[in-house]
């Protein structure tokens, strides 16, 4: 999620902005592990012999190999389901999500426990961008399995892309409610709160993440830029601070931490975590446009521009970067390059470019 902010220079707003990821993540939705084989009930030699070793072929990597001998043990037997199962997975780790799809329906179908195939149905819709028929599979899974709080969170995530606030609070109060230690469950419903602008319950939630596990790093770069928003800046530094120690490689945090040390008129600071966002993330435009942005509160106008420069090469996109390059070349006297950029920004949706253009260019 992208932060714009504006900050008054002179008569005009210098832009800048911060950046967070601050809501969901997506790298839990992972793949189950291959199933093991049923001895409880009687399966054919022949039928497990090539199932247990498509099995041990996906559990090395190897799923194209496997493939082969999921399929001669569903010829063997049509209703094995746990080979459609892990024939599913082996599809999806291939790609080929409609086959993945087709087999674990099939799964669904033929055993007597098929939550966990629409809980991999969903996944992939969910990859896909498909997030009503994610919903759809979790709904079906939760059916099969009403108490779980992995599902529940999920729901909650699905519905905050969405753009359901109202909705993904409640699912992730409802995970909270079956697992009150799932921590991402409570920095999720902080973003969401975040969004409906209830700062003191986001703040209230990120901290309660954050007591339950202290090495949650997002969770606390979460909760410096609630406290930033509530503009308590020596706070917000603070768990910053700690988001850093934590995960002291991440160009987002410094990122974050230097727009707050501008918010504070501490400019060199500012600059200086700045440039080690710009060392940790190679062609990271961002941090770029930000820097460009505290040299011109420097009064550090042709540095300014070489930094927007280069954010603009990096990403010829960024309107922020030109109106901040714009902003620095009125400040050099030169009315014609400030009057461009300032037309490129507006021309990318950059509204404060217009009274810059209007007061300046006209």
């Amino acid at each position: 999620m992208k932060v714009f902010i504006s900050i008054l220079l002179f008569a005009f707003s210098l832009n800048f902005y911060g950046q967070e990821n601050s809501t969901v993540k997506t790298d839990g939705l992972t793949v189950v592990n291959a199933l093991g084989a049923d001895s409880a009930n009687y399966i054919d030699p022949d039928v497990l012999e090539n199932y247990n070793r498509g099995v041990d072929l996906l559990k090395a990597g190897k799923a194209r190999e496997s493939l082969a001998f999921f399929n001669k043990a569903i010829q063997l037997n049509a209703n094995f389901s746990k080979a459609y199962f892990n024939k599913a997975i082996a599809e999806k780790q291939l790609d080929n999500n409609e086959m993945a799809i087709k087999d674990f329906l099939t799964f669904a179908e033929k055993d007597t426990v098929p939550a966990e195939a629409y809980f991999q149905i969903a996944i992939i819709y969910y990859e896909q961008d498909k997030y009503t028929e994610a919903l759809s599979m979790l709904d079906k899974t939760l059916k099969e399995t009403p108490n779980d709080d992995r599902l529940t969170y999920k729901k909650g995530v699905i519905y905050y892309l969405l753009g359901d606030y109202d909705s993904a609070i409640n699912n992730y109060t409802k995970a909270i409610e079956q697992n009150p230690d799932n921590t991402d469950a409570l920095n999720d419903r902080a973003s969401c709160k975040r969004k409906k602008e209830d700062l003191k319950g986001a703040i209230y939630d990120y901290k309660k993440a954050v007591s339950i596990k202290p090495d949650f790093a997002l969770a606390w770069n979460n909760l410096g830029s609630a406290q930033r928003e509530f503009e308590a800046y020596s706070e917000a530094i603070e768990s910053y601070n700690k988001a850093i120690s934590l995960d002291p490689y991440n160009a987002i945090y410094f990122n974050n931490r230097g727009y707050t040390y501008f918010l504070k008129n501490n400019y060199p600071l500012s600059i200086k975590d700045f440039e080690k966002a710009i060392l940790l993330k190679e062609g990271y435009a961002l941090a770029y446009s930000n820097k460009s942005a505290t040299l011109i509160k420097q009064e550090k106008y042709d540095e300014a521009v070489e930094s927007a420069t280069t954010a603009l090469n990096l990403d010829p996109k960024l309107g922020y970067a030109y109106l901040n390059r714009g902003i620095a070349y009125e400040m050099l006297r030169d009315k014609t390059k400030a009057c461009e950029d300032w037309q490129k920004a507006k021309e990318l949706g950059v509204q404060s470019a217009a009274a810059h253009i209007s007061n300046t260019c006209n």
